[in-house]
């Protein structure tokens, strides 16, 4: 009951992040090859947010390598490589 409460939890708190429209971070992946993560998920985040982010974290631009999303387009996921 304590595992499933806390779970919970932090599901919601996750749900609120995206309904504030909090930014999801960028995740390193790969240090030697420089290549990032992140998530634009939901309303508060679109394509253009994940791309934002990477122009931010990418300061001589990046590939993208991956772009994945569900069928209801709730959830959005680009995998990038920053250029050298």
């Amino acid at each position: 009951m304590k595992l499933l409460m806390t779970v919970l939890v932090l599901a919601l708190s996750g749900c609120t992040q995206l309904l504030s429209g909090q930014e999801q971070p960028v995740l390193v992946k790969d240090p030697n090859l420089h290549i990032m993560y992140t998530t634009c998920n939901g309303a508060a985040e679109g394509w253009d947010t994940c791309a934002a982010k990477a122009t931010k974290t990418c300061t001589n631009g990046y590939t993208v390598l991956e772009k994945t999303e569900n069928a209801n387009g709730g959830y959005r996921s680009l995998t990038f490589q920053c250029k050298k």
